[in-house]
């Protein structure tokens, strides 16, 4: 079983790619979109598992930095990424917002850790990002987009907080309750979180896969897949400099929450509010350089001073 386990955790790629042909061959999938919400809600209650606050409360002390990077990172920075890209790809300005939008991802203190950065940080970063990402999401996409959907502030908050703190609240529960049994189960964490994505990304993938087979077999999925790496590498870059006071291990992790965001919110979100083809495919294909660019950025950022 841990053989399984940890097969599962290590093929995370492979496994990701088998679901995009899954839900693109297999018509059934796409009655798995019918229980998106509850998908989520559960790689939240997951991943909120495997936080432990108390490391994360010590980073309370730097709350200048801490207030700085959640601007930057959940308002600032969307809002630019829109506007730069309406002028120059206009049919990925959304789908690059709804990206740039997003909180940290859950696995980020362990690549923060992998890539020289900071655990405690990275906790604390993906604690107030997703916590506030309920707000600050519909927020930034009334500011930039708000003439061009018709999605509801309130809905949207209102789903945003259903899938990030029931979750959370839940899982901070059952850690005080059971803790020994969540540790005992940790390293299955992980290889469930991958197979309830994969069930995500299917089903949303099979809800669209007419559009996806017509963007694969045109020029737009190789505009698509440029133009999202060109996108990651940029956020390397300017994730390392938005603190550019502090420390390399703390730039490093800012760098780390800022490119490795939460892409599986952005893939609920943008089937369950948006449903539009240019901003569906692009947000499933950030898996590739998502995915990628890690153990290059870890490398190269080793050369760094």
């Amino acid at each position: 079983m841990k053989q399984i386990l940890k097969t599962l955790s290590n093929s995370y790629f492979a496994i990701i790619l088998v679901t995009l042909a899954a839900g693109l061959i297999i018509p059934g999938i796409k009655e798995l979109g019918s229980i998106s919400t509850l998908l989520l809600g559960a790689i939240f209650f997951l991943g909120a598992l495997k936080i432990n606050l108390r490391e994360a409360v010590k980073y309370l002390k730097a709350i200048k930095m801490l207030l700085v990077v959640n601007i930057f990172m959940l308002i600032l920075f969307p809002v630019a990424t829109y506007v730069i890209t309406l002028l120059i790809i206009p049919e990925l300005a959304l789908a690059l917002l709804l990206l740039a939008a997003m909180p940290s991802g859950m696995t980020d203190p362990l690549l923060s850790e992998i890539s020289g950065g900071g655990q405690g940080l990275a906790l604390i970063l993906t604690i107030s990002t997703s916590l506030l990402a309920p707000f600050t999401i519909p927020l930034v996409l009334q500011l930039t987009a708000g003439t061009e959907i018709a999605v509801s502030f309130l809905d949207m908050s209102l789903a945003l907080m259903k899938v990030i703190f029931i979750p959370f609240i839940l899982a901070e529960i059952i850690k005080h309750m059971w803790n020994k049994s969540v540790k005992h189960w940790t390293p299955a964490i992980k290889p469930i979180s991958i197979i309830l994505l994969a069930l995500l990304i299917a089903g949303i993938v099979a809800k669209q896969k007419d559009a996806i087979f017509e963007a694969i077999s045109g020029e737009k999925s190789i505009l698509y897949i440029a133009a999202l790496f060109i996108f990651f590498i940029l956020l390397h870059f300017i994730g390392y400099f938005t603190i550019f006071w502090r420390n390399k291990k703390d730039r490093i992790t800012v760098t780390v929450c800022l490119t490795y965001m939460n892409f599986t919110l952005a893939i609920y979100l943008a089937d369950k509010f948006f449903n539009e083809p240019n901003i569906i495919i692009p947000v499933i294909l950030a898996v590739l350089p998502w995915s990628l660019l890690l153990f290059p950025f870890s490398k190269i950022i080793k050369r760094v001073r």
